[in-house]
């Protein structure tokens, strides 16, 4: 899939994650509910558990979404398939096009009056074994409040799993570990449940001893895209 038709069908998504405030996700759930739910914690670092949803595109992905309302910090992980058409595509290849696709989105929402002044700040990639994670850090204007948004990305096993965190825009939050470190632990138990849900035929030839999800996240990304 083209990285601009893939940026347009982001851009819906963004406006359930964007603003630091909350609305539970307390609709009618179409679907059984994913096996990764009754796997997660309450909370997690100092973020609550809000609930999830269906994306309304018939593609059986979903969103999960954290929050700290007092902080008004939001965490939204996104987990959906990768498109068909792009089933034969690199590993890396899918993280770094999703990616790009996620801040052209950002920056389409901005153009169109959503946001203002969004400025990426930090873009790159950290490689876990065979694992690629990309990491980007923004700043953006949303009704007159600025805001700092994080995004981590990565594919597992045609599965693609994105993390949004977003609060106010202050020293002491992007200063803070506390994101980075929600990421590993989201990653390694999402990776960890889609592992479980796959053949057990299937575990034994897709195993990757060098690939750790419980590695740490680096202080750092390299690999600037």
């Amino acid at each position: 899939m083209p990285i601009a038709r893939l940026a347009a069908l982001l851009l819906p998504l963004l406006f359930t994650s964007a603003c630091a405030t909350v609305t539970p996700a307390d609709e009618v759930m179409p679907l059984e509910e994913p096996m990764l739910i009754g796997t997660l914690p309450d909370t997690l670092q100092s973020f609550e558990l809000q609930g999830y949803k269906f994306f309304d595109d018939g593609s059986g992905g979903y969103s999960v979404r954290y929050a700290n309302t007092h902080k008004r910090r939001i965490a939204d992980v996104y987990i959906y398939p990768v498109a068909e058409e792009n089933s034969e595509l690199a590993h890396n290849q899918l993280v770094l096009g999703s990616t790009k696709a996620t801040i052209q989105a950002i920056g389409e929402a901005a153009r169109q009056g959503h946001y203002a002044n969004f400025n990426v700040i930090n873009a790159g990639t950290q490689a876990y074994g065979m694992r690629t994670v990309a990491r980007v850090q923004a700043t953006y204007l949303r009704q007159n409040l600025a805001s700092y948004t994080l995004l981590y990305q990565t594919e597992h096993q045609g599965t693609l799993v994105k993390i949004r965190i977003t609060m106010p825009d202050n020293d002491s939050n992007r200063g803070n570990k506390e994101w980075d470190n929600f990421a590993e632990e989201m990653f390694s138990r999402v990776i960890t449940q889609l592992d479980a849900s796959l053949p057990e035929a299937q575990q034994l030839s897709q195993a990757d001893p060098d690939s750790d999800p419980q590695a740490a996240m680096p202080a750092n990304t390299v690999n600037r895209f």
